[in-house]
This record gives C-alpha cells, structure tokens and sequence, in this order.
C-alpha cells in the first residue's frame, strides 16, 4: 500500500565524476527506488536537478500535505527546518541555528538517521531532538547510509505514528 509520503532522495551533487562514480549514484539510485516506491511518491535526481532545493522542497510539500516527509542529504536539511511536518531525514547538515526555538511537535516527529561521516550532525542534532540515530556501521563513504538501509523503521515509525 502506498502511503502518503513524500521522499526527496539525494541529489548528484558530485562536480567532474568520474563514469564509475556516475554508475554508482544512479545503481544506488536505482535500487531504493526499486525497492522503497511503496513508501510514497520518490523525487530522484531527474526530479531534482537544477531545482532550488530551498524553495522547491517547501513548495512541494505545501501543495501536495504529505502525511510524513522522507529525505536524504541535502534534501533533509532543507526538511529539517519545516517544524510542523512529520519527517525522516538521512544525514542532513546540522547547525545551531536549527536546534533554536524548536516546537514540541517537531522534537516529537522528526526521526534522523546518520552515518560515521556526519558524526559532527549527529553530535549536534542529539543535544535537542531525541529521535536521532548514528548508524556506526554505515562509514559514510562507498557504504554510506540511504533509504534502502533504513526501510524497515521507517516503515515502522510510520506505521506507529499514523
């Protein structure tokens, strides 16, 4: 059954790749969302490319009111700051300026999931909202968290929380 979710996966952000790191992108691309569609309407690289992430995430969600919000690196930043919309972020960019002045409806419905890499975010994110995870056995580089990793509680969390 598919939910009424919105997934923002990660964009190719990589400047000059090699054809290999190509490959890898869109075969990791390819598998979540071969695997994770029926958690909600997926937003890949083709959906995102060339987008304002800051602009175009928030007008999306605005138009479609998803029941929950599911993004990845840059995405989840931008979704971070969104407090009235329940989310699940994979390794977004924590700075102080979003554990300030933080709703209870946030702190209670924003889950985050991150990898050795952003230890530093996981670090900050930890210290306010309680939902957060480091996934010590994910080292951030070729074996980098995603969505796929992760399936299963998310679908758990949304499955609790509806």
């Amino acid at each position: 059954m598919k939910h009424n979710n919105l997934i923002f996966l990660k964009p190719f952000t990589i400047k000059n790749p090699t054809l290999d790191q190509q490959n890898d992108f869109l075969t990791r691309e390819f598998l979540i969302e071969t695997e994770c569609a029926d958690l909600g309407k997926i937003y890949d690289n083709d959906a995102l490319h060339g987008k304002n992430l800051a602009t175009f995430i928030p007008e999306t969600i605005q138009s479609v009111n998803p029941e929950w919000v599911i993004a990845d690196s840059e995405c989840a930043t931008v979704a971070l700051g969104l407090h009235y919309q329940k989310k699940i972020l994979i390794n977004p960019s924590v700075s102080t300026r979003n554990l300030n002045n933080v709703p209870d409806f946030a702190l209670e419905n924003t889950y985050a999931y991150f990898d050795m890499a952003h230890e530093r975010d996981y670090e900050r994110m930890q210290t306010i909202y309680p939902n957060a995870v480091l996934m010590g056995f994910f080292d951030g580089g070729s074996d980098a968290i995603s969505l796929f990793e992760i399936k299963e509680m998310v679908e758990e969390i949304i499955d609790d929380k509806e």
